[in-house]
């Protein structure tokens, strides 16, 4: 698996990879400026209250050893490291959210944003809730 890193200048400027964003604990504690084991509680925090879903933003590497076991990481995805950005007390993660967003609305007069919402019943309520 080819993974990308996200990249953040002293200067607050950020450097998106061109390949998927998989990253680990480390490289996002890096990027924001924020110790390890507070990114590492705050995962386990979102995965617990069911916030996001682990087999769908995390993944495991395995990187082959000579003569024994491989050794594995956990990497997690752009969504999981964009939701970190509204639950950590970080000046780069805001600086990170304030990015991302410009770059959501940097588009063509042309293009349409097609937001699909998925298992939610519509059923139950009137138009007048």
């Amino acid at each position: 698996m080819e993974r990308g890193i996200i990249r953040m200048t002293d200067g607050g400027q950020v450097n998106m990879p061109q390949k998927d964003v998989w990253m680990t604990t480390e490289e996002i504690a890096d990027m924001f400026g924020l110790p390890e084991a507070l990114i590492y509680r705050t995962i386990r925090s979102i995965y617990k209250k069911s916030e996001l879903y682990e087999h769908e933003t995390a993944n495991r590497i395995t990187f082959p050893k000579q003569e024994s076991k491989g050794w594995t990481i956990e990497v997690y995805n752009l969504d999981l490291i964009l939701y970190l950005t509204y639950k950590l007390p970080s000046r780069n993660a805001q600086i990170f959210r304030k990015y991302m967003t410009n770059k959501a609305y940097e588009r063509s007069p042309y293009e349409h944003i097609c937001i699909i919402v998925d298992d939610i019943d519509f059923s139950q309520r009137s138009l007048n809730q």
